[in-house]
């Protein structure tokens, strides 16, 4: 896809002081020395705001300011639950839970833009036709959105419906696409409805995610690319609108000045109001007046600029760890004494060694055993994490529903243990064994330190690696075709559910899918196919508990560590949280500029 130059967004920008002017919205001036401006840096420039194509964290954080979906996560929950957030309420299921009945709020509306020319400019009321449209949007090829998956074989219809986009003539894919789906239709303004293929109690998880935005027609046909894709412009329900975006240098939201009514959370996990998050409880959102995001590539740039008050929030750079924390937990002066907070939360991202099941060598579970076994986990935490990491004891990480609460790993570090394992696989202290491949996800100096670190580990009992750098598209690729022998792998949620895991290991998956250890197990697939097909609770706790104890003897992976993120926010930045999965975090921020010209002296 083309990168283009986005287009001045004058006709925004008159309606928006037009707006302010007139005492809609915020009333307070440009130049207000009172107005709440939040300030973030990114290392990357976001690469799309189409909802459809967007996947890549920084694009999915701008992406969740501007728009919004049916369902969002509480945000002071400290578990993953899910509450309405375009929809008025929760969903209705037929018996068999395959027709899904969605009830849309009233009186929401799009933000003004001057692609509705119809009404001037002015952002007409969101439907439940608009959730039909975007839905339809991920199936359109030309797209090549990211989101097809979590529609691919789920809605009634949408299969076939994609392949006559597929084969339809530039001249018939209006028409085509316009036709009314069986598993995909609005029963009226305010309702839609979606007709199952089977259950997918995954459903809630994937209407909250950013692909399932709704995206007004009107803005794709006056701004869309030849493909389809919204860019660099965007019309969305949300709190802030895009004001300017400067590629590669700066990217600035403002308030939307017609956002529908949306709360402050009345209620939250004990630890969030003993750090007095729930101060702000009830109160009309957001609080921001704008939102100003800095491309910052370089990462000792975006660690003075934080020191200097240029930023009000920053994840920790490794190197700084030393230097600013004690133990795990504790913030060192003189960042403590100048009010800054430290915020750490164990997310859903983790690291492994991948091994692929279907390699002759690897096909040897006693050796696979061995290699887990010969892993100092606790030494690569440290190294790598500076002790930050939390050690992976379940595929699951932990907040997740029907995750056993006390996991432990079976094949953990035990050198005696991995030699008689490596005699059982037949290489005793490794003799006749040939030096493994083991690939790396990227060429830099820290996956290099990363391969030096398993050439001494499984040098320990006589195997021998070939580290093979290479470029992340290079990885992906060889996964892909499911060209890699022992491989160095993470994997960050996509939604809250064990499905969005133990779906690595499912055979069917296998690559070009996912499953880039190739692992195929009959009695693990019988076991997954139940459990996608249960709402949490016992019975799928159970299941959940059988497929852990044949993945922990069959070691299709020798887990390594849960990463956590340990951010540093100013004393002046209120009501934040460090989440991965919440995307609309900045309509909960608050600046308090009183406590900002306290720490930080005007030039």
């Amino acid at each position: 896809m083309k990168t283009k130059t986005p287009p001045v967004l004058s006709g925004v920008v008159v309606l928006l002081l037009a707006l302010a002017a007139g005492g809609a919205g915020c009333s307070r001036s440009e130049n207000d020395a009172d107005l709440q401006v939040a300030h973030e840096a990114f290392a990357e420039d976001v690469r799309t705001l189409d909802p459809a194509s967007a996947y890549d964290s920084n694009s999915l954080t701008v992406v969740g300011s501007i728009y919004e979906q049916l369902f969002q996560y509480a945000y002071l929950a400290d578990t993953y639950r899910l509450v309405p957030l375009l929809a008025a309420d929760l969903p209705r299921y037929s018996p068999d839970r395959r027709t899904v009945t969605i009830r849309i709020k009233t009186g929401v509306n799009f933000q003004d833009d001057p692609s509705f020319e119809q009404s001037q400019g002015k952002g007409r009321e969101l439907t439940a036709h608009d959730f039909v449209y975007a839905l339809k949007r991920l199936a359109l090829p030309s797209l090549q959105s990211p989101g097809w998956w979590i529609l691919d074989g789920k809605i009634q219809g949408i299969n076939v419906f994609r392949e006559r986009l597929l084969k339809a003539s530039k001249d018939e894919l209006p028409r085509i696409f316009g036709e009314e789906l069986e598993g995909l239709r609005a029963v009226d303004n305010h309702t839609l409805q979606l007709k199952l293929v089977r259950p997918y109690p995954q459903l809630l998880n994937v209407l909250a995610m950013p692909f399932t935005s709704p995206v007004p027609r009107e803005a794709v046909q006056a701004y869309a690319d030849s493909d389809g894709n919204l860019t660099d412009r965007a019309v969305g329900t949300g709190p802030f609108v895009l004001k300017d975006w400067s590629r590669d240098r700066r990217l600035v939201l403002d308030r939307n000045p017609g956002f529908h009514p949306d709360f402050y959370p009345t209620e939250g996990a004990a630890e969030f109001r003993k750090q007095g998050l729930l101060a702000d409880a009830g109160k009309l959102l957001p609080f921001l007046d704008r939102v100003v995001i800095d491309i910052i590539s370089e990462q000792q740039p975006r660690w003075q600029a934080f020191l200097r008050g240029e930023q009000d929030r920053i994840t920790l750079p490794r190197d700084q760890y030393a230097h600013s924390i004690s133990g795990r937990s504790t913030l060192l002066p003189p960042l403590a004494d100048r009010g800054i907070r430290l915020n750490i939360e164990t997310g859903t991202t983790f690291y492994y060694l991948s091994f692929n099941v279907k390699d002759p060598i690897l096909s040897n579970k006693y050796l696979r055993q061995a290699l887990s076994s010969a892993i100092n986990r606790e030494k690569y935490i440290e190294v790598f994490t500076s002790g930050t990491g939390r050690k992976m004891t379940h595929a699951l990480p932990p907040g997740l529903a029907d995750r056993q609460k006390e996991a432990k790993l079976r094949f953990d570090y035990d050198l005696k243990r991995a030699k008689a394992l490596l005699k059982r696989a037949g290489y005793p202290e490794g003799k006749g064994l040939p030096a493994l491949n083991f690939d790396l996800r990227g060429a830099d100096s820290l996956s290099r330190q990363a391969g030096d670190f398993f050439i001494e580990q499984f040098a320990a009992i006589g195997v021998k690696l070939n580290v093979i750098p290479n470029t992340f598209a290079a990885f992906l690729e060889k996964a892909k075709q499911g060209g890699l022998q022992v491989s160095l792998s993470g994997w960050s949620l996509d939604y809250p559910d064990a499905e969005n895991v133990y779906q690595l290991f499912y055979g069917p998956n296998r690559s070009p899918g996912p499953n880039e250890s190739n692992y195929d197990s009959r009695s693990l697939n019988r076991l997954y196919e139940a459990m996608a097909a249960l709402q949490p609770g016992r019975q799928r706790a159970a299941l959940v508990a059988r497929m852990e104890e044949l993945l922990q003897e069959d070691v299709a992976w020798a887990y390594l560590y849960y990463f956590a993120r340990y951010d540093l926010s100013q004393p002046w930045l209120q009501n934040y949280r460090a989440n991965d999965l919440i995307l609309n975090r900045f309509k909960y921020y608050r600046v308090s500029n009183e406590t900002k010209r306290r720490f930080v002296p005007a030039n």
